[in-house]
């Protein structure tokens, strides 16, 4: 092989190791190099006094975003009391100037995330569900049992009404309103309008006489679709007709029915507006997509709703180029542990923000991002300068569930402090955000294989061992900083790059300059006779053009693969070392 074309080789290879030394590097970026403290600040400046632009809504994502970030005992209780102070009894509704359900709802799920008083207010948007459908509802009842009689129960005017209903081989001879024999009409067999006028009629279903063995189900149809929104296997079965809907302006609405329903069932309650809300599904609908996944109880609709979420989201990791309707599918993607594709809207988010910190300028839109993508994050902000509103009495009273910043922090008062702020339960000890056994008992407990700082060798001696190793502090504790060793290999990848350019260089200057400085000679195995000194019979030798072997030309190395071996020698013994 020539010398300039092992060089050029080595040139190569060289580029190709630096270029992909340089791409590892550039992957290495991830959505924890994003510092949302702008964002906050941000919020904090537009929601003076807690107050979102009076918009409930997002004062509420602020409260809890500033909550789950380590600031609930500051700025997200200064937003709790405005909360409370837009509350309107005795209706327990929001806000004082004109309930709606969205705002109760929303101010609902703050006020229990803060372990406020909540009383009335499930009950409040209990009494305001509208009837949210109107079509056909049917009760099947599967059995080979002849002529048996069910007997159905409901309640009215605080009386409860019973009704005997005749079935042979699962159809009813009596009544039917010429649907298959096999289904009841529950609209008018039994009363006129019975589902129809109740949101969440209470029924039981009675079928003792059959005994085992039975299947009752309700069916609700409306065109050509048909809902299974109930179904068991027993002689008796007791269930509510979920037929409603949360409503706006006395009119059913789907917004209100998606956020309303969420908050509900995260709470869960016992109102469920989820027939409604399927039977208006808009699979095109990143938020609707996403509100319905998370409140879904079939696992295989939710797996039908993940999977039109998922086919929504762009190249880009965004839903619509919007940053709303991304924030929330954020929400789904979180829980259902699709994490690329959760990745790639978070990165979306990072790249969509506005310079002074906002996305869209837009509060509700900037406090469900925080909320949804960036309360995991690090961040400092400044500490207020007066205590929330109305909050608590005189400051640096330790153990009155208020943080006070001026004179109270983590060490001095933890009560206050710590306990309240730190802990995330999501059944995950996470030491590095400081939650203890102390702080967080539902996620950190001797025994979840994680050595919190409170637990100590010889405590647990499941979690941290035998009282030598895994040692913490008992009186202060800094969480450790975790250390992420990026590229391990990049030395060894640095060093070899070093070596080839070393041989690189090596053999450029022997090829050429090092050979430019001697003119090349020809040598020939002949003797040379000088006229000059005694013409031909008198010519001696010239001792310098002697040859240098008798072997074969062909059969010697050349000096430029000799020049190779020796620096691939070298190489080894650098490598070596």
């Amino acid at each position: 092989m020539k010398l300039k074309s092992i060089t050029k080789v080595l040139l190569f290879a060289t580029l190709l190791l630096a270029l992909s030394f340089s791409v590892s590097a550039d992957n290495h970026t991830s959505s924890n190099d994003f510092d949302p403290t702008d964002s906050y600040l941000w919020l904090i400046d537009q929601c003076e006094e807690g107050n979102c632009d009076d918009d409930l809504s997002a004062t509420a994502f602020y409260s809890v975003a500033m909550k789950r970030s380590g600031y609930g005992n500051t700025y997200g209780m200064q937003a709790i009391r405005h909360i409370q102070a837009e509350r309107k009894d005795p209706e327990s509704c929001f806000p004082v100037g004109g309930c709606n359900i969205k705002e109760t709802a929303m101010a609902y799920w703050a006020l229990s995330e803060y372990g406020e008083d909540t009383a009335g207010i499930e009950e409040y948007i209990r009494n305001e569900l509208d009837v949210g459908l109107t079509d056909n509802w049917w009760l099947e009842i599967v059995t080979t049992a002849q002529d048996q009689y069910c007997t159905i129960g409901y309640p009215k005017e605080g009386v409860q009404e019973q009704v005997d209903v005749l079935v042979n081989q699962g159809a009813f001879p009596e009544c039917n309103a010429g649907q298959p024999e096999t289904f009841f009409d529950l609209n008018s067999c039994i009363e006129t309008n019975l589902v129809n006028s109740n949101p969440s009629l209470e029924l039981t279903i009675d079928c003792s006489a059959i005994g085992q063995g039975t299947i009752i189900s309700i069916i609700y149809n409306t065109g050509s679709s048909f809902y299974l929104t109930e179904q068991a296997t027993t002689a008796k079965y007791q269930t509510q007709v979920q037929n409603s809907c949360h409503s706006r302006s006395g009119t059913c609405d789907k917004d209100t029915s998606l956020w309303a329903n969420w908050i509900l069932d995260s709470k869960n309650s016992d109102i469920n507006t989820g027939l409604y809300l399927l039977t208006l599904h808009d699979s095109l609908d990143p938020i609707d997509t996403s509100l319905i996944y998370l409140t879904t109880s079939d696992a295989n609709r939710q797996d039908t709703f993940l999977t039109e979420l998922i086919d929504l989201q762009r190249l880009d990791g965004s839903f619509n180029k919007n940053n709303l309707e991304t924030a929330t599918a954020v929400l789904s993607l979180t829980a259902s542990g699709s994490t690329d594709e959760l990745n790639n809207a978070i990165n979306y988010l990072e790249g969509s923000v506005k310079s002074d910190g906002s996305w869209d300028g837009d509060e509700l839109t900037t406090a469900l991002v925080l909320f949804s993508s960036f309360t995991g994050a690090s961040i400092e902000l400044p500490p207020m300068s007066t205590a929330p509103a109305g909050s608590q009495p005189p400051p640096a009273t330790c153990g009155d569930n208020y943080c006070d910043p001026q004179f109270e922090d983590s060490n001095s008062c933890p009560s206050d402090c710590l306990t309240k702020d730190v802990c995330v339960q999501n059944n995950k000890c996470e030491v590095d955000f400081g939650e203890t056994s102390n702080n967080c008992p539902s996620d950190c407990y001797c025994g979840d294989s994680i050595c919190d700082p409170t637990e100590q060798p010889g405590i647990c001696e499941f979690d941290c061992g035998a009282a030598e190793t895994n040692s913490y502090p008992t009186e202060e504790y800094t969480p450790p900083v975790e250390v992420k060793e990026e590229g391990g290999f990049s030395w060894i990848v640095m060093l070899i790059i070093v070596i080839f350019l070393i041989l690189a260089v090596y053999f450029a200057y022997n090829h050429y300059f090092a050979k430019k400085k001697k003119p090349s000679k020809t040598y020939s195995s002949k003797p040379v006779f000088n006229p000059s000194v005694g013409g031909f019979g008198g010519a001696k030798p010239n001792p310098r053009a002697q040859p240098r072997s008798t072997r074969p030309i062909h059969g010697k190395k050349s000096k430029a693969e000799m020049d190779l071996e020796k620096s691939l020698s070298e190489a080894k013994r650098l490598l070596g070392k």
